[in-house]
């Protein structure tokens, strides 16, 4: 596999007028469309969240990667050269990626699975693009840097069941989690990282031996949830990633990058500057070969990379500055809803319907081909997932804007001639497509007979001041926005979710990973349905 430590040209425009913390600096600004010079971000609409780059890494060399995957590829920027244009290497074809990383100096992106890539020399003789490569095997180092921003497998179904109704929140104590890390400044290194309450230790080892040669340690003020090995610098210090989410005092969440020296002391805190407004990354941070701390920050006209200047530590792990509470939503009128008990198994048994439906996309249900594309969008109507699949078992219901189909219905209406999935969410709701949105798939998952809107699930749950007690059936809701089913808590103290979503998934309900942390601070509420037992 050839290597991406070679020479790229790269793009970067100094921007001061996003605030940013006192001493950050914009190392890039790319404004949104589909230039050279700019990324593809899809902005918001009621009921969906606005899209854009998913991801940053940064290779040997210090060459900045950004996953502009709404325009299909990937901008190569050297950090060196700020003024000079981005190298463009566009994207395998038939992919969704959702994340990008650089491991052991070559380029890996996850599109349903890990996926090895490799430069290959475009039809015109001259450009580079990106080529998937056939057979790639992906090691436990490779596993471990997509798993350390959520781009796993998701866990075994039954699992989730035998978790209901057992505390998330006790024991406070919670297994090792062992990572695996290809650091640069010492190689390839096993981590093994144990946290409870407030306390966390991570002990390092390198990979050829069994002695750990140095204990990292972190107290917070706060109860420590996620914490990631990042890599060890050129110089020796490591970089971890440390959650903070208090049981009582949602505004004092935070995400910190702690640098240590390399005898194990607290050196440097960075503070992750991830507020409400800020557009969703899977892989938000990353760390330069020299150490830089850089933050991908995307907001709904622009995207921004920002080189983290940091601060001193204290004696515990605290936020700089109390959260920006999110900017109040006007509450949606709530429908007559009949709210009648319903046990978490029911709600989770219901859920996992519509991630396991398999079902056989028919000539109708597919749809004329190509398929009409939506009005001021750079898609088409069909779900990515569907594309291609005429005739063809697929799994998973369907994202329909404005949809909220029953199970059985969509069943009967494939066999009916319906067409499904329909992703154009910046058009009026179509009656006669099946499928669901967000919400519709959480009321369906809830039993309600109503489609009730994110502005109006607060008027039916109540919100977890603990965001810790979240427990399987409970929703992460953002009102006006999105909302998620809460599945469980990974070992990693992630949370595992289910949605439907345009963008991830490929445009169907499905599981995903991510940081609690990362959510409450960009505006998410821990919610209970009240017509949930417990």
């Amino acid at each position: 596999m050839r290597s991406f430590s070679s020479h790229i040209l790269m793009a970067a425009a100094i921007a001061i007028a996003w605030p940013v913390l006192a001493k950050d600096s914009v190392m890039i600004e790319l404004p949104s469309g589909d230039g050279a010079r700019s990324v593809g971000i899809i902005s918001a609409n009621e009921e969906v969240e606005a899209s854009g780059p998913a991801a940053i890494t940064v290779g040997d060399d210090g060459t900045v990667y950004i996953l502009d995957q709404n325009n299909g590829r990937v901008l190569a920027v050297d950090g060196e050269r700020s003024q000079a244009d981005p190298e463009i290497l566009p994207l395998p074809e038939n992919t969704a990626p959702e994340d990008l990383a650089v491991v052991h100096n070559e380029l890996y992106l996850w599109s349903d699975g890990i996926v090895p890539l490799e430069r290959s020399t475009g039809a015109d003789g001259r450009s580079q693009t990106l080529r998937a490569i056939d057979g790639g095997d992906a090691d436990d180092y490779t596993r471990s840097v997509f798993a350390s921003m959520g781009s796993v497998p998701p866990g075994p179904l039954n699992s989730i069941i035998d978790e209901i109704g057992r505390s998330t929140s006790r024991p406070q104590a919670r297994p090792p989690v062992v990572q695996y890390v290809p650091s640069r400044g010492l190689g390839d290194i096993v981590a093994e990282v144990s946290a409870a309450n407030d306390k966390a230790e991570i002990l390092l080892r390198r990979a050829s031996s069994e002695e750990n040669f140095l204990s990292l340690q972190l107290t917070g003020e706060n109860r420590i949830g996620t914490v990631e090995l990042l890599d060890i610098d050129t110089t020796g210090r490591p970089y971890v990633l440390a959650e903070l989410v208090p049981a009582d005092r949602p505004e004092r969440t935070g995400m910190l990058v702690v640098r240590f020296t390399p005898n194990g002391m607290t050196d440097r805190v960075y503070d992750l500057p991830i507020e409400a407004g800020t557009v969703f990354a899977r892989r938000f941070v990353a760390i330069g070969p020299r150490g830089d701390v850089l933050f991908l920050r995307s907001g709904e006209s622009r995207a921004q990379v920002l080189k983290l200047e940091g601060r001193a530590p204290g004696r515990k792990l605290a936020v700089a500055k109390p959260a920006k509470p999110a900017i109040a939503v006007r509450p949606g009128k709530l429908p007559k809803v009949a709210i009648l008990p319903k046990s978490r198994g029911d709600v989770i048994e219901r859920a996992i319907g519509f991630e396991t439906l398999n079902w056989l996309v028919t000539p109708a249900a597919y749809g004329r081909d190509p398929g009409p594309a939506c009005v001021n969008m750079n898609r088409l109507r069909r779900p990515f997932y569907l594309i291609g699949k005429r005739g063809q078992t697929v799994k998973g219901v369907p994202y329909c804007w404005g949809c909220k189909t029953p199970l059985e219905d969509f069943t009967n209406g494939v066999i009916d001639g319906q067409t499904a999935g329909n992703v154009c969410t910046k058009s009026a709701p179509q009656t006669n497509i099946l499928g669901v949105d967000c919400s519709g798939f959480v009321s369906e998952a809830w039993g309600l007979k109503m489609h009730v809107s994110t502005r109006a699930i607060p008027g039916i749950t109540r919100r977890l001041a603990d965001p810790w007690s979240l427990q399987p059936g409970d929703a992460l809701n953002r009102p006006g926005s999105h909302v998620m089913l809460f599945m469980r808590f990974t070992d990693d103290r992630k949370v595992e979710v289910m949605e439907a979503t345009p963008n991830a998934c490929k445009g169907r309900v499905c599981r995903n990973t991510y940081s609690l942390g990362s959510l409450l601070l960009r505006g998410y509420q821990p919610v209970r349905f009240k017509g949930l037992d417990g």
